[in-house]
């Protein structure tokens, strides 16, 4: 077990009070969907932008952010209004305009990669949100994500042990990987429950996700080394910065969005859905 003094708990508190806010824009913007869902999706996109310029290029970060928080932001509308090939358009090209503008082979490359990595996953949140069954789609995701993240961060707090990746992110624990990837396959079998689909696949589901998500967090660690930060922002209280918070979201969207790309009937065997 950790150590347990009063630091811990102000500490746990703040980040409680935070996660439980962002728990409520997030739920109800995906619940109601259309303009609500643009505006808290563009508003994080915005925000992660700037993360980014922040981090990967401080001296000249302004422009950065101008270039990638436009890009991001106009994206994400473009995906909320139907416009798909608009949004990966912007995005693109936005990328590219990054890499001509440092003139720097590997600086241009960093933020071309910050535009798509922020960017590009808003976009496809949106968009599944408009596919025949993005409703439950993003409330289960949102599930397998928070249970995996919950349970890695406890156990990790109060069980610990061996660390994960201690170049990355020292408080990463092995306990803290199994107890989020155990974690979100008890979430994706209560999901196959409720949604009445087959169970031995949403608990698959749930595992892989939830191993996809801490493996984005990971990802995030390793940028902000290679940046020499501790956190993207301290726009969160108690978490750091959006991408902190929305890392692990950002992998298992992007996963997702790539399962479905593929194999378009999965979203209807898991709900049990007739095609």
């Amino acid at each position: 077990m950790g150590d347990w003094t009063d630091s811990h708990a102000d500490n746990l508190a703040v980040r409680s009070a935070s996660a439980l806010a962002l728990i409520a824009v997030g739920l109800s913007s995906v619940i109601l969907g259309g303009p609500a869902l643009a505006a808290a999706t563009a508003a994080a996109a915005v925000a992660m932008s700037f993360e980014w310029a922040r981090m990967s290029e401080p001296k000249t970060a302004p422009t950065g952010f101008a270039i990638g928080g436009a890009a991001a932001f106009t994206a994400v509308c473009a995906a909320a209004w139907g416009a798909l090939a608009v949004a990966v358009a912007v995005v693109v090209l936005s990328a590219l305009v990054s890499m001509v503008r440092l003139r720097s082979a590997n600086k241009g490359a960093v933020a071309a990669f910050g535009i798509a990595y922020v960017a590009a996953p808003c976009v496809g949140f949106v968009w599944l949100r408009s596919t025949p069954d993005g409703l439950p789609l993003l409330l289960s995701m949102f599930a397998i994500v928070w249970a995996s993240d919950s349970a890695a961060y406890f156990a990790g707090r109060f069980i610990g042990g061996p660390r994960l990746a201690p170049s990355l992110s020292p408080k990463k624990t092995w306990s803290g990987l199994v107890a989020g990837v155990t974690a979100a396959a008890a979430a994706g079998l209560a999901l196959g429950q409720y949604h009445q689909g087959p169970w031995a696949a949403w608990a698959g589901v749930g595992a892989t996700l939830g191993a996809v998500g801490l493996a984005g967090d990971l990802f995030e660690s390793l940028c902000k080394r290679h940046f020499g930060v501790k956190d993207a922002s301290s726009l969160i209280p108690g978490h750091g910065g959006v991408l902190d918070r929305l890392d692990s979201l950002l992998a298992v969207t992007t996963a997702t969005l790539a399962v479905i790309l593929a194999a378009p009937d999965a979203p209807a065997i898991l709900f049990a859905r007739t095609m």
